[in-house]
């Protein structure tokens, strides 16, 4: 696999939308229970890179709706993930994978298909590389206990460091952030395609620093597996993150590695537009008021599952979708999107202020906090749907 920049990915794509007899890969991204804000990251690099063949789909669309060349499954809490997409939704996607399609996933995404006898991590067991973070007695956390282990059956995954750390691929080095993704012990039955090279001067130390040399540097931090006709790619740092443009062209070389795994080329009927029912302006001052309200959440916390959130990753969400209405006005796009996308953004800012009332009597808001969370992934998934046929759109017409 070649390791392209962000710009040569951009060129390709953009030739390819306006050649409408060159193949464009078809990615789909999953943004349902289970999956974090990450995935607003992967949106902003595969745009930066013209992927623009791009949509959103949920668990009840693993392996019954996959007419995509690429799945990636983003970071977030493996075991929900699990627990959301089961049997025998993963049986189709193991087939989906046989038959071409090529599995991406990132941190949360990548553990998934590792081999577990730990239910519910034990329906799908694709991948026999074993983790090196994992143990039976945890190390002595330094900082950031509330995300520096999960248990896992009667052991513990554990996470060394939190942040930055330079990667090495096949001689060329980069940084890239790694936020709770795995290290492997060796590439065991699929390919290494990079390592983890050293710390930087960002990297943020969970426990003593040898631990995390130990569990860590040298050892891999993405794997290639063939599988059938397809592949799966596990990543354990967060490639994709908008931060670190120099390792994005990780994930666009995954996209476009058409020579060892073609595209598919089944048509995803992406082409029918949505009835307008949504002024822009009138999203746009709801989801300026959103970003206010936000704010005024600052500071609280938020344990759901396995994962804690706070209030900046509601800020990945609505800064996100504030950002393309911009772009949208700017380039003049024709953005038609359905009611429920404003109804959607509309309970979402209401929610938001429930939570700054209960918090303002000292009241736990958890209750509604992950509502609130399912919501603006399902919103931001259908309002990203529009926008990227209406990029489509304006370049192929």
């Amino acid at each position: 696999m070649n390791l392209p920049s962000v710009s040569d990915c951009r060129e390709k794509n953009l030739k390819a939308l306006k050649h409408k007899d060159v193949k464009v890969p078809q990615v789909a991204i999953y943004t349902g229970p289970g999956s974090s804000h990450s995935w607003i990251w992967l949106v902003e690099a595969l745009e930066r890179m013209a992927f623009y063949r791009m949509r959103f789909v949920s668990w009840n669309q693993i392996g019954t709706d996959l007419p995509d060349d690429v799945l990636i499954v983003p970071g977030g809490d493996t075991y929900r993930l699990a627990e959301a997409i089961g049997s025998p939704r993963l049986e189709h996607l193991e087939q989906w994978i046989v038959e071409g399609g090529r599995y991406v996933g990132i941190c949360a995404g990548a553990y998934l298909p590792l081999s577990s006898s730990s239910p519910p991590l034990d329906r799908f067991n694709l991948v026999k590389s074993r983790i090196r973070n994992l143990t039976r007695h945890l190390p002595t956390p330094k900082s950031m206990e509330d995300k520096f282990s999960v248990q896992y059956g009667c052991s513990y995954v554990y996470h060394a460091v939190r942040g930055p750390l330079v990667v090495d691929f096949d001689g060329v080095q980069f940084v890239a952030p790694l936020y709770g993704g795995p290290a492997w012990e060796g590439r065991g039955d699929a390919e290494c395609l990079c390592t983890y090279r050293s710390f930087s001067s960002g990297t943020i130390f969970l426990t003593e620093e040898a631990i995390a040399r130990e569990t860590l540097i040298g050892r891999p931090a993405a794997l290639r597996k063939e599988y059938g006709k397809g592949a799966l790619y596990l990543l354990g740092p967060h490639f994709e993150h908008p931060d670190h443009p120099g390792s994005n062209g990780v994930i666009g070389g995954i996209l476009l590695d058409e020579n060892d795994h073609p595209f598919r080329n089944i048509d995803n009927g992406d082409d029918h537009r949505i009835v307008s029912e949504v002024r822009l302006g009138e999203l746009k001052r709801i989801i300026s008021n959103a970003r206010v309200t936000y704010r005024g959440l600052d500071g609280a916390r938020w344990r759901i599952g396995c994962k804690t959130w706070d209030h900046e990753k509601i800020g990945y969400f609505v800064n996100a979708i504030w950002d393309r209405i911009l772009r949208a006005e700017e380039m003049n796009l024709d953005l038609a999107l359905p009611r429920r996308v404003q109804d959607g953004f509309s309970n979402c800012l209401t929610r938001m202020r429930d939570m700054q009332s209960a918090m303002r009597v000292g009241n736990d808001a958890t209750r509604l906090a992950e509502p609130l969370f399912m919501e603006l992934a399902d919103t931001s998934s259908i309002f990203f749907d529009s926008y990227f046929l209406a990029l489509r759109s304006s370049i192929e017409n």
